[in-house]
C-alpha cells in the first residue's frame, strides 16, 4: 500500500505572527531526495512538479508528493521542510518489471528510445501508475512517426506456474498486425512463385523482436528444400507499415545470396530426439520416389513433426542442422527438435509451431 507522510520543522519561524496558518507558504531553497540512488534530485523534483524558489502551501506540497507517488515507482514517501530545504525520504517499489513488446512496428533500440523520452525510465516499469502510462503514450508517438494509428494496451504477464508478475507487455490490440509485402533481391526466378505463395511468409502475425529472424529461417527452409543448404538470407524492415482494411502490414526487404545447390546425403536423428531410428529408416526408404530428390527433405520433416505431435508434443519445432561437404557437393543433416519446457506436451506457448520446414535452422 502506498503511503504519504508529512513532517514540517521550523515553519513558524518563516512566517509573520499575524499570518493565518491556513495560508502559510513554504519556499524551499533546496530540494533533496533520499532513498532513490538511481535518480538525481532534479529528476524527481521535475517528476513531482517542484521547483526551488517557488512558494507552496501545505496542500500544494501534499499534491506534489502524491504526484510522485502516483508514478508507481515508490511504496512510501515521507517529506519534511526545515525552513530552508525540502527533503523527501522515499522507499522504492519492489515491483519493477521488465518490458515485453509484442507487435509494435517500431525500429531501433526500444530501451534506448524510452530512456531518452521518459526521464524516470530505468529499464523496468511498475505494474501500474503514471510512469507506465507515460511509456504507453510514448509508444503511441513512436508508432505515429511510422504512420501507424492504433491503440496500445499494457498488460501484466504472469508466470504460468507461480502466477507472479514477471513482465509488462505492450501490444497493439485495436488492429491485427501482420507481415506485409516482401521485396525480394537475389532470388532466382524459379523460386519467386513459391516464396510469394508460401503460407509461412504471407499473412502471418508480426512480432517486434522475432519477425525478421523468422522470415530468414522460413526462406532458408524453402531454399534447403531445393538443395540450397548454404543460402544466406537477410531480412530488414523496408518502409512504413501500411494499414489495409484495418490490418497493419509491415513490409520487409529480403536479400538472398543463394550459393550453390547440394545433393542430399545422409540424415540422422539427434541423440535426444524421442523418435525410433527405425521410423526414420522407413521414411528414408521413400526418398527415391521424389523428383527432384531435394524435395524429399520437406516431406521428411513434415512426417517427423507429425510423429512428435502424436506423442503429445503439439508445439514442438523440428530443426535441421546441415553438415556440408563442399568437395562432394553433398549436404548431410542432423534432425533435432526444440523440446524446451515451453514446448512440452500441455505447456502454454506464445505462438504456434510451424509446419514442414518452417522451423529449419540453417546454422
Amino acid at each position: 500500500m502506498r503511503e504519504l507522510c508529512v513532517l514540517f520543522l521550523g515553519v513558524a519561524s518563516l512566517l509573520p505572527a499575524a499570518t493565518p496558518t491556513h495560508v502559510q507558504t513554504f519556499t524551499p531553497q533546496a530540494i533533496h531526495f533520499i532513498g532513490a540512488a538511481d535518480y538525481s534530485d532534479d529528476d524527481l523534483a521535475n517528476a513531482a512538479g517542484l521547483k526551488v524558489g517557488e512558494s507552496y502551501t501545505a496542500g500544494d506540497l501534499n499534491r506534489h508528493a502524491q504526484q510522485l507517488l502516483d508514478t508507481g515507482l515508490f511504496e512510501k514517501i515521507a517529506y519534511k521542510f526545515d525552513g530552508n530545504q525540502l527533503t523527501y525520504t522515499v522507499k522504492m517499489s519492489a515491483q519493477g518489471l521488465p518490458i515485453q513488446v509484442e507487435n509494435l512496428p517500431v525500429e531501433g533500440s526500444i530501451d534506448d528510445r524510452l530512456r531518452l523520452r521518459v526521464p524516470l525510465y530505468r529499464g523496468t516499469v511498475p505494474p501500474s501508475g503514471s510512469l507506465l502510462e507515460d511509456i504507453r503514450l510514448q509508444f503511441g508517438e513512436m508508432l505515429a512517426a511510422e504512420n501507424v494509428r492504433a491503440h496500445i494496451a499494457a498488460e501484466v504477464v504472469q508466470d504460468p506456474v507461480t502466477h507472479h508478475a514477471i513482465a509488462v507487455r505492450f501490444r497493439i490490440d485495436s488492429n491485427p498486425v501482420k507481415i506485409g509485402t516482401l521485396k525480394l533481391e537475389g532470388v532466382s526466378d524459379f523460386l519467386k512463385p513459391e516464396l510469394e505463395r508460401s503460407n509461412a511468409l504471407s499473412d502471418v502475425p508480426f512480432n517486434t523482436g522475432h519477425s525478421a529472424a523468422e522470415i530468414e529461417q522460413n526462406i532458408q527452409a524453402i531454399y534447403a528444400g531445393h538443395g540450397f543448404a548454404a543460402a544466406d538470407v537477410h531480412a530488414v524492415r523496408y518502409g512504413y507499415p501500411v494499414t489495409d482494411v484495418g490490418v497493419i502490414r509491415v513490409p520487409y526487404k529480403v536479400t538472398v545470396k543463394e550459393g550453390r545447390s547440394y545433393l542430399l546425403g545422409k540424415v540422422k536423428l539427434a541423440e535426444d530426439l524421442p523418435i525410433d531410428p527405425a521410423e526414420l529408416d522407413n521414411l528414408m526408404a521413400e526418398r527415391s520416389t521424389f523428383m527432384p530428390e531435394s524435395m524429399f527433405l520437406q516431406y521428411l520433416v513434415s512426417q517427423l513433426e507429425m510423429k512428435l505431435k502424436g506423442q503429445g508434443c503439439s508445439n514442438c519445432r523440428i530443426t535441421l542442422v546441415p553438415q556440408i561437404d563442399e568437395s562432394k557437393g553433398v549436404v548431410n543433416y542432423t534432425v533435432g527438435a526444440d523440446l524446451t519446457p515451453g514446448f512440452r506436451p500441455g505447456a502454454a506457448t506464445p505462438q504456434a509451431a510451424g509446419n514442414g520446414l518452417q522451423s529449419f535452422v540453417n546454422r
